[in-house]
């Protein structure tokens, strides 16, 4: 998957955690002349449960496409997705890969959402200083864990106001749920999972995932303030602090993406020195009837 999708990194690690907390994913392999060459992959994630759509993955080596193998991949992923109730299918790509774009559209895929890809090299970055605003102070799960279920009720409050490729408002899930995907599993770093705090309430909070422990690689996994503290600096900080942490702990990479129509978190990025990536795609077409 990393070497089609070649700005994001899968560890099989995460790839396990991520199969056991969705229970309806199914994963396949495409082999040519004996060589693995392709995975196609459907599920319904926590949070989508009411969607409309399967999330799916149609990965195709570059070398091994105009084959055939991506147009079983679609027939067995598309049969799963109608066993599980779905007639649509939700997928990915970079809009630097034609071959996969064009696979989409001759399958009456559209663009359904559009990710503004990001990456900060931290070797030459400065690193920030933003104070939270007065009265706000900012922690970490691995400083404060109790607070854990106060960034859920964050999360909760605002995971609704994310714009993506669904077509129902995105979801936390129930604690459980939320501390099992978001707070548990092989890509959660504890002291990069910051909180930002006013008296006992958590208002905010900001998370980086491991994408490649190895090459020192961590992603902004979410950041997410509640609706009366917005517009004074809470994710801003937040941000700071996040990059602040990879400085110290000698990352090489920070990687980020926001829906072009999340304006919020994209102004909270420009006030750091991330360079862009070329834009992630979320497809939407027919699961076909096999």
């Amino acid at each position: 998957m990393s070497e089609v999708l070649r700005w994001l990194v899968f560890e099989p690690e995460a790839i396990e955690h991520q199969r056991a907390r969705t229970p309806s994913r199914r994963d396949w392999l495409g082999v040519l002349d004996g060589q693995p060459v392709g995975v196609g992959a459907a599920g319904v994630p926590v949070g989508m449960e009411a969607s409309g759509v399967a999330v799916s993955m149609l990965l195709v080596l570059p070398e091994a496409r105009h084959r055939g193998v991506g147009r079983l991949l679609y027939r067995q992923v598309s049969e799963h997705a109608r066993e599980l109730g779905r007639s649509e299918l939700l997928t990915f790509s970079f809009e630097d890969d034609p071959d996969t774009v064009g696979f989409a559209a001759r399958h009456a895929f559209t663009v359904a959402a559009r990710t503004r890809g990001l990456r900060l090299p931290l070797a030459d970055c400065p690193r920030p200083e933003v104070p939270p605003p007065a009265g706000v102070a900012i922690t970490t799960l691995a400083e404060r864990p109790e607070l854990a279920p106060g960034i859920w009720e964050v999360a909760c409050e605002t995971f609704p106001d994310i714009p993506y490729g669904g077509d129902t408002p995105m979801q936390a899930g129930s604690y459980e749920q939320f501390h099992a995907g978001a707070l548990s599993g092989p890509r959660y770093i504890p002291d990069a999972t910051f909180a930002a705090v006013a008296g006992d309430e958590v208002v905010g909070y900001a998370q980086l995932e491991w994408m490649s422990r190895s090459a020192g690689i961590a992603n902004h996994a979410m950041i997410a303030v509640r609706q009366d503290w917005r517009g004074r600096g809470v994710a801003q900080s937040l941000k700071a602090a996040q990059i602040a942490w990879a400085i110290d702990t000698g990352l090489h990479e920070l990687r980020a993406g926001n829906d072009e129509r999340n304006a919020p978190a994209r102004a909270v990025n420009a006030h750091f020195p991330f360079v862009p990536l070329p834009d992630w795609l979320h497809l939407r077409g027919p699961a076909v009837k096999t």
